[in-house]
């Protein structure tokens, strides 16, 4: 990050500070002020004219200074944007001059001012990189590799760009004191250690989330133009371009920003990117983008029930997991789709130890030197396949069927075919799971031979889509598999309108599908942003029925 500082701390011009004045108001800030504190929400940024603010994090064992914003540079990081808790604490370290610019006075300089925006949004992005990579402050999270709830919260934590310390029980010398200090006992961790000391037990992803300030305010009664659910690339995508036009809207999220692509290593096909992006650095654009325009982005909101005949006869209602409810004029299903599982009576007991549903770079980190398993023939098994290659010593990819050409991008095949640590098998999976606590050992099963053992502490299943559609309870029409009809495909019966449906309309007027919820989707990132913002544009007309 060293190289990128002057774009981490830009300093403003007369020029940007004229325009940042007009977005705010101008104080005078006594030495020792505190401005804002590490965990507060919904704070103000502030624009140093003259005088110095020391920025610090804090955890529940060392409090370190990071740096001093001078004149001419601002506070602030991608969280200060969505209002969610911020990182570090701001404290003026002389008497200070500043502009203090408001949360949503914020938003509207960077959704007014082009090229000051490009500048706020940049070093905001930046900075919370920055934060990331820095290990001396904020969350700490004792836990095992070898435990599935660990691995829940670890994932939780990484895929929201959450800024952490991880100590695992069982490797890091380290963690004996931190139990000891702070009274956790090895079976109650998973354990959160927040900054003030507070402790929390084997907590839920919900309770983690609420705790650290990633989740919303309360959401319960509020009414949006449109309701996204899921922000995969579709619903990002829906999202930024209804916000983009001054829609009031809200993305539903239970896990975490990007879906399915979210998870992906490197995806090397998408339009634009020529070196290929991460899923998780295509997400968070997605994410900042939306949020710049002032879309709400929940996580962790699940949607558990749609209501769909009306509220106060117009538009609908969506309970959540946590039992509030929130009223959409418009809706757009972009739920995407979730990895089948293999018909193995004892997966279960393995699942978050040695049996894995994405391949980023924590998952890679189990691998190192060792022989794994990689099960599927889609993009996804491709990309997987290759990215552990660099850290495990052997990797089977393994199909049901003859092969992969039909299935896989032709550059992932020629990538798999010139590893020399990659053996590809045709019509073989597996067919049974060994092991004490984690998984130790697989079979392979190939059509015409006897079953092989392998030594494999770590399965990758990529093994095709079903929708995550139970949600929808009935609300719209679903094809034999249980994705979404849109469009001509709506059967006739089931649509009440006096128009006829708009290509990504559901049998319900004002309720979208999109991405890989959607009955024929083609299942790709691009299309999946197309899609999104196709559904934009329909719902505008929607609305202006």
């Amino acid at each position: 990050m060293e190289s990128r500082l002057h774009q981490i701390f830009p300093s403003l011009t007369e020029d940007q500070f004229a325009i940042m004045a007009r977005y705010g108001e101008r104080r005078r800030v006594p030495a020792g002020t505190v401005l804002f504190t590490q965990g507060e929400r919904h704070i103000a940024m502030y624009v140093v004219l003259a005088g110095k603010i020391e920025i610090s994090r804090g955890s529940a064992i060392e409090t370190h200074v990071i740096g001093t914003h001078g004149p001419g540079s601002f506070t602030g990081e991608a969280g200060t944007l969505a209002g969610r808790a911020a990182i570090a604490t701001g404290t003026a370290l002389v008497d200070c001059d500043v502009i203090v610019i408001d949360e949503t006075s914020l938003r509207t300089l960077v959704i007014s001012e082009a090229d000051l925006s490009e500048t706020i949004m940049r070093a905001y992005i930046l900075r919370r990189m920055a934060f990331i990579e820095d290990q001396g402050g904020g969350l700490i999270l004792l836990g095992s590799q070898d435990d599935a709830e660990t691995l829940g919260l670890r994932s939780f934590i990484a895929r929201n760009g959450q800024p952490a310390a991880y100590f695992d029980i069982d490797l890091h010398p380290e963690s004996a004191g931190l139990m000891a200090r702070f009274g956790i006992a090895a079976d109650e961790t998973p354990a959160i250690i927040l900054p003030d000391g507070q402790v929390f037990r084997r907590p839920s992803i919900r309770v983690l989330a609420d705790a650290t300030g990633i989740s919303p305010d309360q959401m319960d009664g509020r009414r949006f133009d449109v309701v996204v659910v899921g922000a995969g690339p579709g619903g990002l995508a829906a999202a930024v371009y209804a916000a983009s036009e001054g829609l009031k809207v809200a993305v539903l999220e239970r896990a975490a920003p990007g879906g399915q692509a979210g998870t992906s290593s490197k995806i090397e096909n998408y339009f634009g990117f020529p070196t290929g992006i991460s899923g998780q650095a295509l997400a968070g654009r997605g994410l900042s983008q939306a949020r710049k325009f002032g879309a709400e982005v929940a996580v962790p909101m699940c949607a558990a029930k749609m209501v769909c005949n009306g509220v106060d006869g117009e538009g609908y209602a969506i309970t959540l997991d946590n039992d509030e409810t929130i009223h959409a004029l418009t809706i757009v299903i972009a739920t995407g789709a979730r990895y089948r599982k293999l018909p193995l009576p004892e997966l279960a007991r393995y699942e978050g130890r040695g049996i894995y549903y994405s391949a980023a770079f924590m998952e890679a980190t189990f691998c190192k030197n060792e022989e794994i398993v990689v099960v599927g023939g889609g993009n996804s098994a491709g990309q997987a396949a290759v990215f552990l290659s660099r850290f495990a010593r052997h990797v089977h990819v393994c199909v049901r069927g003859p092969g992969l050409a039909a299935t896989m991008s032709h550059y992932l095949i020629q990538r798999i075919e010139a590893a020399p640590n990659i053996t590809f098998h045709a019509h073989t999976e597996v067919c049974a799971l060994h092991g004490d606590g984690h998984l130790a050992e697989i079979d392979l099963c190939t059509r015409g031979a006897a079953p092989v053992r392998l030594p494999v502490r770590h399965l990758f299943l990529f093994l095709g889509a079903e929708p995550n559609t139970d949600w929808l309870d009935g609300c719209v029409a679903l094809d034999d598999r249980q994705f979404v009809l849109t469009g001509s495909d709506v059967p006739k019966e089931t649509w009440c309108s006096g128009r006829p449906p708009f290509a990504l309309e559901t049998c319900r007027s004002g309720i979208f599908a999109v991405g890989d919820v959607r009955s024929g989707s083609v299942k790709r990132v691009a299309a999946a942003v197309g899609e999104g913002a196709a559904a934009v544009q329909s719902l505008h007309q929607v609305l202006a029925l």
